[in-house]
């Protein structure tokens, strides 16, 4: 079982689940993003990493080290932290320079939006956009946090599964312009998997529940698979399932949302849980791939 840890920042918690499992290389690189997180919003912020991977792009596979170990720190990064939607990660590049003297040759690398005009997303393509999604978020999940914050664990992690599902529907035609990110859910009213379990973490991130997201393959009642997200959250020492998409069905005809079904997914264990997903630690194929919390083996009720 990988361990979760909490570092705290003024007001603000940053999950590191992610970041405690990437390599000494990885591990600069996701630093480096996380203290520049400001300066990135300009779209056009270079990261000087200098001669920092220097020695390790004089050894053999060095550089393909380094390209998935850049890959390994966006995913845990992105992972870690709900609040960077704005980034295209596609428009993102590591450059490496070589500067050579007679036999010598040194590497530098730079992160930067190389021939990008920027590697802002197309929808958020100015710090001013940013900043007043940002806070506007933010006002959301303070409300939410203030309302429930004499609430306990398992009431807070209730209170919010069930307001996502009130609040959000599911983007069966991906109409909205950010399906997959917090803001489809928060601000637009719908996404995909992917935006509600993200939601459903940041906002626990605010609460102070550990809590994590998770990929995977989810498979319904057909047989029929595909890509999917949820999350883990930890009451009590440990963890449980929550598949907040899957509690909020899409109903057809006059029939509506029971109890039953609402919580069909909720704060499950590994026994019940793993006979409809499967976990994979690889976000993408050319990254690492990471571990996940332990689940309870029974459900928490």
């Amino acid at each position: 079982m990988v361990p979760i840890q909490i570092i705290a920042i003024g007001e603000t918690s940053v999950n590191s689940f992610y970041y405690n499992q990437l390599d000494q290389y990885g591990k600069i690189i996701y630093d480096a993003i996380r203290n520049n997180k400001e300066n990135m919003k300009t779209g056009t912020y270079r990261i000087d990493f200098e001669r920092q991977f220097n020695d390790l792009l004089h050894e053999e596979n060095g550089e393909q080290i380094l390209n998935t170990a850049f890959q390994s720190a966006w995913n845990a990064y992105t992972y870690d932290n709900m609040d960077v939607f704005y980034i295209d990660v596609e428009k993102l590049t590591l450059t490496t320079t070589t500067t050579s003297i007679g036999s010598f040759s040194t590497y530098t690398v730079e992160l930067s939006n190389g021939e990008n005009a920027s590697y802002l997303d197309d929808n958020f393509n100015s710090q001013s956009i940013i900043n007043n999604q940002l806070l506007s978020l933010e006002a959301m999940r303070s409300e939410i946090c203030r309302q429930l914050q004499n609430y306990s664990t398992i009431d807070k992690v209730r209170q919010v599964h069930n307001w996502l599902i009130e609040n959000v529907e599911y983007d069966v035609d991906l109409s909205t312009d950010e399906p997959y990110s917090i803001i489809g859910a928060l601000t637009e009213g719908e996404a995909v998997c992917e935006g509600y379990a993200r939601s459903f973490k940041y906002i626990m991130d605010g609460l102070g529940v550990p809590c994590v997201l998770i990929s995977g393959i989810g498979t319904n009642s057909d047989g029929e698979t595909e890509s999917h997200a949820w999350n883990y959250v930890q009451i009590e020492g440990k963890w449980y399932a929550i598949d907040v998409t899957w509690d909020d069905p899409i109903i057809i005809g006059n029939g509506y949302l029971t109890e039953e079904l609402q919580y069909r997914h909720f704060l499950k264990g590994s026994r019940t849980f793993f006979e409809t997903h499967t976990e994979d630690g690889y976000i993408t194929s050319n990254g690492m791939e990471f571990d996940f919390p332990e689940l309870s083996e029974v459900d928490y009720y």
